[in-house]
């Protein structure tokens, strides 16, 4: 009974003490969970806080410089900041108890609302539909976080989240303009290091020497980071940006506006002054007469899978003077209106090329840095379109046209289907079609169409002739091998045409193709393209006239192609059976693929190298490496006579291979070199007085002193010469130790 009762008074044991135990265990996580956040030591300096505040307010503005938060929102962050952090500094030694809790309210309120946001906004594979909830989130967590930031690790975690909304500023922008927030960030975030560094250790200097070791090492990674990286490559699987900005309906009947703001609108008179018409950049037609002066303005800017001629619009009908499009229905130039909303899909003419498995899909993004037409440009051939526009407008010719204007600020996306062939496959090109049994059907012109890109309009014979002399012996009836035709063309015109925009004024009435070929041989893209393209007319082979832009440069830092004014571009487009429209161009070179960044930087540092001026720039160098050798020498000049006397004792006791040990004094040194009865002693002896014993020598005494050290004979075993100049010891008063006392003072 007893052993039963006392293992029931065991187990009753056992179980009362469980509470305890739970209970030490809860208090201990609790207490942990104390101790994790108690504030450290507070933070007394200001320099830090304000740098702090600083890179979070410039975060907050490069937000504000992206669209990524509203002017209302960033100026409340900002303000809010600055007077958390006011209050914070204010309350560093004694923070108020419920200022946590509530901050912890806010915050988890924060997140909610995030993800209400998010989960309402937000479309698959998007990422761009959640970046200005989460700028809101980032800028809501900073400023509430402020109105706690007693101690260092508070103000440091408000420095380094600063970073969260430099990163979003920078996920959306496709320029240059955010360099400038960029180094003032930087600039605050290496104050605040710098602070806080001067804090954690308590001293007042700044490092100068680490502090531009780690800035060299940074900038040499990040270059070499940059070089490495490969060629961008555009994922075809997202859901892609479209915004609209300033947009409104066109009132054009044909659904085209007239041209962009940066290219003329309409034509000049052939009756005015200059006698000609005017280029008319993107409008209903394209006049050969003269170019308008096109600027280094960028006016858009791509990011695409591969660089291409982006097709604006064609043109098919030649007047002698101007390419007009065709807009009678019966031959091929019916409007086909797309309706559905983004994104389109571009139903395939039966003109080009279906897609199918030997096409590459190229994706390209256009963010129009100014108002353009409303066309929307493409690499050819376009199958989808993603832009904020409630319908689409299709030309029988491919031309993609917007029913609304295209503002500065507007971005879409097209994907195309890009079937470019192979020079082989081009010359086994026939009229009969190549392609295989059960693939997509093959491209293929109507009579009609044939006729409508064989048109010509007052042709000169002599054009004609020019083109048969020039393709002379190319090509059979049963092949009449088109590309090497046109090769021929592109080379004739290669070697004799002189390239210029400042060409001669057209009479009216002048036709400008044989103005061209027979008179000036002076012309730009315009002229050349349209000479090439009536001359492969005259030969029967199916041309049209295009317009668009060519690849500007390549910006390394965005991954964009900055496509500038100058860069619009007229080419012509080539029929070939079985393989449809294929671009062809003897005044421009469109790369085949994306540059790498680290291409693109050794290019454009080899290019500043060559125009570097040589001459000034090695004048300039050598006056900066003489100015900075004349500073080091007179750095290195002795301060005192004492100094220079102790460099020339050195000097030559080094030359004599007799160096000075670290642990000697000057006077056994003197002794060693040329003996203790030597001038020399009596100078290590004056100095060692002056300079320990604090007596002034006489001027004459110095300048002894100094002339026995420079001229001593240390390598002959010499003495100096005493400052009698016999050799002579010297008197009472030249003591043998600095330890010495002064005669002076000797007998008080």
């Amino acid at each position: 009974m007893r052993s039963g009762s006392g293992a029931a008074t065991s187990r009753a044991g056992s179980s009362s003490g469980s509470g305890p135990r739970s209970s030490r265990r809860s208090a201990g996580l609790w207490q942990r969970i104390v101790e994790a956040n108690r504030p450290g030591p507070a933070e007394h300096s200001i320099a830090f806080r304000t740098a702090t505040v600083g890179a979070v307010t410039v975060a907050l503005a490069a937000c504000w410089s992206q669209g990524e938060l509203s002017a209302p929102v960033a100026l409340g962050a900002v303000i809010a900041t600055v007077v958390g952090n006011v209050l914070s500094y204010r309350r560093r030694e004694r923070p108020w108890a419920l200022v946590k809790p509530i901050l912890a309210v806010c915050v988890v309120a924060g997140f909610a609302w995030f993800i209400l946001s998010a989960a309402h906004q937000a479309a698959p594979g998007n990422v761009s539909t959640v970046e200005r909830p989460l700028a809101f989130l980032f800028a809501w967590v900073l400023c509430t976080h402020a109105f706690d930031v007693p101690a260092r690790k508070d103000v440091a975690y408000t420095l380094a989240g600063s970073v969260a909304l430099m990163a979003v500023a920078a996920a959306q922008t496709v320029d240059l303009s955010l360099a400038g927030y960029v180094v003032v960030w930087f600039a605050f975030g290496i104050w605040g290091l710098v602070a806080m560094w001067q804090s954690l250790t308590g001293v007042r200097g700044v490092p100068w020497g680490a502090l531009g070791a780690s800035s060299v090492v940074v900038v040499v990674l990040a270059l070499v980071f940059l070089v490495l990286l490969p060629a961008p490559r555009v994922s075809s699987t997202l859901i892609f940006p479209a915004s609209s900005a300033g947009d409104a309906p066109v009132d054009s009947p044909s659904g085209l506006t007239d041209g962009a703001a940066s290219l003329p609108a309409t034509a000049a008179a052939p009756s005015g002054p200059t006698r000609v018409g005017g280029y008319l950049g993107f409008a209903k037609s394209l006049d050969t007469g003269l170019r308008a002066s096109l600027g280094n303005q960028v006016v858009l800017r791509v990011r695409a899978s591969q660089p291409s001629y982006w097709v604006g619009e064609t043109f098919d009908h030649w007047n002698g003077k101007s390419w007009t499009q065709t807009t009678d229905p019966s031959n091929g130039g019916s409007v086909t209106t797309l309706a559905g909303g983004s994104p389109f899909s571009i139903p395939t003419t039966t003109d080009q090329s279906a897609p199918d498995a030997s096409g590459t899909t190229d994706v390209q993004t256009f963010y129009l840095a100014e108002s353009g037409p409303n066309l929307v440009f493409h690499a050819d051939n376009a199958t989808r379109v993603y832009v904020e526009s409630p319908r689409l407008l299709l030309t029988g010719d491919g031309t993609i046209v917007s029913p609304l204007t295209m503002g500065k600020g507007t971005v879409y996306t097209v994907v195309s289907d890009v079937n470019t062939a192979t020079p082989a496959q081009l010359r086994a090109a026939t009229r009969t079609s190549p392609r295989a049994p059960g693939t997509s059907p093959a491209p293929h012109l109507s009579t009609a169409q044939r006729r409508r890109y064989l048109q010509l309009a007052g042709t000169d014979p002599r054009v004609a002739a020019l083109a048969a002399k020039i393709t002379a012996g190319i090509g059979t009836p049963e092949n009449p091998d088109t590309y090497d035709k046109v090769m021929a063309i592109e080379h004739w015109m290669a070697t004799h045409i002189h390239y210029s925009t400042d060409i001669p004024p057209l009479a009216p009435g002048q036709n400008t193709v044989d103005e061209f070929l027979f008179h000036t041989r002076v012309g730009y893209c315009e002229q050349i393209s349209t000479a090439t393209a009536v001359m492969l007319r005259t030969l029967g082979i199916p041309v049209r006239e295009a317009t668009g832009y060519v690849p500007g440069s390549y910006n390394p830092i965005t991954d964009l192609y900055d496509v500038e004014a100058k860069d619009a571009h007229a080419w012509v487009q080539v029929w070939f059976p079985g393989y449809g429209w294929q671009n062809f161009d003897p005044t421009a070179d469109v790369p085949l693929a994306n540059p790498s960044p680290g291409s693109v930087l050794v290019r454009d540092l080899g290019n500043g190298l060559r125009h570097l001026p040589v001459v000034p720039l090695g004048i300039v160098v050598t006056a900066v490496a003489g100015l900075a050798e004349l500073r080091r020498r007179h750095a290195r000049r002795p301060r005192t006579w004492a100094e220079r006397v102790v460099r020339d004792f050195e000097r030559h006791g080094a030359r004599a291979g007799r160096p000075r040990a670290p642990s000697e004094t000057l006077r056994s040194y003197a002794s060693r070199l040329a003996g203790s009865e030597s001038g020399l002693v009596w100078a290590a002896d004056l100095v060692e007085a002056w300079r320990y014993g604090g007596i002034e020598p006489s001027a004459g005494d110095v300048e002894r002193a100094v002339q026995i050290a420079r001229h001593a004979a240390v390598p002959g075993g010499h003495q100096g010469e005493a400052p009698n100049g016999r050799g002579e010891p010297q008197p009472e008063r030249a003591y043998a130790s600095a330890n010495d006392p002064p005669a002076a003072t000797r007998d008080r």
